[in-house]
């Protein structure tokens, strides 16, 4: 028997096995597109496909990728890629070079970004070219973002990914927060980042409260870039730098803390957590009301992430800075904020010493610490 009817009967095979509502949510999850090259698998002018489901981990205890531990669902949709023929002889022919976590990375990244697709709050028009990378001016869509100050940039270890950060003013004079993701070459790292970067997109497309708007999004094989909105360039650093201990600060600061609470608790409500809650990472406004700049590393696995993604965290993370903001000193154990500074309200030094338990289950959700903040 030819390679080609071998193949072909394994994938007719595997249509006969995999339910029906699992093929229908594997076409509606990859957009009816190879996961691997992208190439739409609908065959033109006609009302058939080319598309074939791949196994990740295999059906059978000697199929490819054979060291993987295979699922209870092994037909399952988490356990499936849809396939373009070519792609899916690819994987299986040489199965050292496309590893369960590589395919599993794979997955993520291209249905994560079906999701940003379909969640534009507009039809998409094509670019003129390709986004810019962070230099000047990024262009999304037709849109010139002017970058301002100096864009930070991280290098994956694998090499294979650059991940660019900056702050921008929109044409009309807007603020906003740009990430790109640049694949130097295929790898993991880069499809653990697109898919992180896409599940945040995606998350921010609900427009949940306290969370940042979305205001762009855009991917191709080279790069994906998230623009999202910023009350102002001025972080909870640069707000109250030297002047936190002041009775006015302390309450301004109470009174600002409910909307970053509040983005952070979307984030607790949906199993998430930012895991990288910072003075950088909290934008104000004049007021002095505090907002989430981006979801932190609420996406990335966490092996990828430089803090513990757990919800306690968040909430010690941020009693902890709002000590040091209002005391000048970083917690002491057993010790009140309201005894290191006497302009901070009894109520105040209570929720920040709950917060700041050692215990994560006594810390209190994190709306009950900007209740508790709240003078």
């Amino acid at each position: 028997m030819s390679s080609d009817r071998y193949y072909l009967r394994v994938a007719q095979a595997q249509r006969r096995r995999i339910p029906d509502e699992t093929r229908r949510a594997l076409f509606d999850a990859t957009d009816r597109k190879c996961t691997i090259c992208r190439r739409p698998l609908d065959i033109e002018g006609g009302t058939r496909h080319i598309g074939e489901m791949g196994h990740i981990a295999p059906h059978s205890p000697d199929g490819p990728r054979r060291e993987a531990a295979r699922p209870a669902e092994v037909d399952g949709f988490d356990n499936l890629m849809l396939l373009c023929p070519s792609c899916h002889r690819t994987i299986d022919k040489e199965p050292d070079l496309w590893p369960e976590p590589y395919l599993r990375a794979i997955k993520a990244e291209h249905e994560g970004w079906v999701v940003v697709e379909r969640s534009r709050p507009e039809p998409r028009r094509r670019p003129g070219g390709e986004p810019a990378g962070i230099g000047g001016t990024v262009e999304i869509e037709g849109v010139a973002y002017h970058v301002a100050g100096d864009p930070e940039e991280e290098r994956s270890a694998d090499g294979t990914a650059i991940a660019s950060r900056a702050f921008a003013l929109t044409p009309d004079g807007g603020h906003v927060w740009i990430r790109r993701i640049a694949a130097r070459s295929p790898g993991p790292a880069v499809l653990e980042w697109r898919a992180a970067l896409a599940g945040e997109a995606g998350l921010l497309a609900e427009a949940l409260p306290g969370l940042p708007p979305r205001v762009a999004a855009s991917v191709t094989p080279e790069t994906a870039v998230l623009v999202t909105a910023v009350p102002s360039f001025t972080t909870l650093a640069g707000f109250y730098d030297g002047r936190g201990r002041e009775a006015e600060a302390v309450r301004v600061l109470g009174s600002g803390v409910a909307g970053l609470c509040e983005g952070l608790a979307s984030l607790h409500d949906r199993g998430l957590a930012h895991g990288a809650v910072s003075p950088d990472s909290i934008m104000t406004d004049r007021a002095g009301s505090l907002f989430l700049r981006d979801a932190g590393h609420a996406f990335l696995r966490p092996d990828q992430a430089a803090e513990p993604a757990e919800p306690a965290e968040d909430v010690r993370r941020l009693a902890e800075l709002i000590h040091v903001i209002v005391t000048g000193r970083p917690p002491i154990p057993l010790v009140s904020a309201a005894v290191l500074n006497p302009a901070v309200p009894e109520r105040f030094a209570h929720a920040l010493d709950r917060a700041l338990s050692s215990d994560p289950a006594e810390r209190g959700h994190i709306l009950e610490l900007g209740e508790g903040l709240r003078i």
